[in-house]
């Protein structure tokens, strides 16, 4: 058992006979209220303790380690008929993490399960959660008594709801009681002042205020995000790149597009940043995971760049078969795919930002704003990925109708398609995935270690087979068209 000191011996001896002074009220300001430590509700747990000072002593010491205060009883806590002969009432505040349903419960089997452990000795008799008290009082709007200019105006309709047009902003709040006359949001606003200017009678009028109103100004966000993500979609499926070939109003439309981009980019953008400086959370894992990120993202996405050359091939019946190019070409690609998906997570985390900024003197909470515009941006960006593997897909499309006509399809991110005329040294070389030709010529993207995959755009099916097996003569080209030269 822990020595106590004589004070400390004294004091608990006073206190068991009634002779010390009364404790002081618990505020919820002691050591154990201010260690830092976050919960969501508390709980007051009446224990019987043992009224030897040294099994007090520790029971106190433990109990207030763990972050739980503990005080002696006010009237009406307990019944003193009640407490076991030898032992004293104490309550002990227990402060929790979780759900609220069953939180007595868990209360209580903590502190019965600490006794348990530590070998107090100590009796667990009631608990009962301490449950929010109703607020009587009601929010009043302090504003000035002028009329708001054009700018103001058109500035209201962005961030305030259905007020009347000839209400300023307010410039303070106050709080009085209930079913209060306005002379008392008068005199209350008059009787002190926060802040620089004082209550002016002659130039300040005072208003109810509706907390927690829904601003117009998030629909219009919304609708220009959803707009954005829009665009974006069409801008990969249907315009030209600069390394594509396109006609000049394709090229036209791109450098509309771009600029539009933009300019959707930069107001989002700077959505972001107002997300970015009222968190606290984005501004402490930023600065160390941006470095921690950046060189797993140079070996990933070359990776991710993989999926849109099997999107491509799969026009092909090729995926998995063909050797994808270089890593320049493999980063290249993969870019696109994250950069479209990157994108769509700033437009919902920008559009964030944008209505906690409109909306948060009105109550909004920035954890749920942002909350919603970080899985909405994952969902945007997921689907403007998508349709990156779509375009894909449809430049697969069109290759292999190009190939069909025995043209040759253009590069695409390192996959480079010529025609080969097919020479196999023995009749019986093995080939799989059908009969080879040999008067015509057939696709090839390169081979693949000691293996070549094929294309028979007469056939439309893939073939594939060993190098050492034939030999491969590149295809002439008479009026566009790809022809194996004619063998004497």
């Amino acid at each position: 058992m822990q020595r106590v000191r004589p004070r400390l011996r004294e004091r608990l001896a006073q206190r068991l006979n009634g002779t010390a002074p009364a404790p002081p009220q618990d505020t919820g300001g002691g050591v154990a209220a201010t260690n830092g430590r976050p919960y969501d509700y508390r709980v007051r747990v009446l224990v019987e303790i043992h009224r030897d000072p040294d099994e007090l002593a520790l029971a106190e010491e433990v109990l207030t380690g763990r972050g739980w205060p503990v005080r002696a009883p006010k009237p009406g806590e307990y019944a003193p008929d009640e407490v076991t002969d030898g032992y004293v009432p104490r309550i002990v505040e227990v402060r929790l993490l979780g759900a609220r349903e069953g939180a007595a419960q868990q209360a209580l089997h903590m502190v019965m399960d600490l006794a348990r452990a530590t070998e107090l000795a100590l009796h667990v008799r009631d608990a009962a959660l301490i449950q929010h008290r109703p607020d009587p009082h009601i929010t009043w709007e302090v504003h000035p008594k002028r009329v708001p200019g054009p700018r103001e105006r058109i500035r209201r309709f962005w961030t305030d709801d259905d007020t009347d047009d000839e209400t300023p902003q307010p410039l303070r709040v106050i709080r009085i009681p209930e079913q209060a006359p306005e002379s008392d949001a008068l005199a209350a606003a008059a009787s002190h002042s926060p802040a620089w200017p004082p209550f002016d009678a002659a130039e300040h009028g005072v208003r109810p205020a509706r907390i927690n109103r829904a601003s117009p100004a998030w629909w219009g966000q919304a609708f220009l995000a959803v707009l954005t993500v829009g665009a974006a979609m069409l801008a990969i499926r249907f315009l030209h790149f600069p390394d594509e070939h396109a006609s000049v109003l394709d090229s036209a439309l791109l450098s509309v597009g771009i600029s539009v981009m933009g300019l959707l980019t930069a107001v989002f953008g700077a959505g972001a940043w107002f997300a970015l400086r009222q968190s606290s959370a984005l501004r402490h894992v930023l600065p160390w995971a941006l470095p921690v990120a950046l060189p797993a993202v140079f070996a990933a996405v070359p990776q991710v760049g993989q999926l849109l050359h099997t999107s491509y091939l799969s026009a092909f019946d090729l995926s998995g078969e063909v050797d994808g190019g270089g890593w320049g070409d493999a980063l290249r690609a993969g870019l696109f795919l994250t950069v479209a998906a990157l994108y769509g997570l700033l437009i919902g985390l920008g559009a964030g930002g944008w209505v906690y900024r409109t909306t948060a003197r009105s109550g909004t909470l920035l954890g749920i704003t942002l909350f919603i515009g970080v899985y909405a941006g994952l969902a945007a960006g997921l689907f403007l990925a998508t349709t990156v593997l779509e375009r894909a897909g449809d430049s697969g499309d069109d290759a292999r109708a190009a190939a069909a006509a025995y043209r040759a399809p253009g590069p695409y991110y390192g996959l480079e398609a010529e025609f080969v005329c097919v020479l196999p040294k023995d009749k019986e070389a093995p080939v799989y995935g059908g009969r080879l030709p040999t008067g015509r010529p057939l696709l090839t993207f390169g081979p693949k270690g000691d293996r070549v995959s094929l294309w028979d755009p007469k056939a439309e099916r893939a073939l594939g087979m060993r190098l050492e097996d034939a030999t491969f003569v590149p295809a002439k080209s008479e009026h566009g068209k790809a022809i194996c030269p004619r063998t004497p």
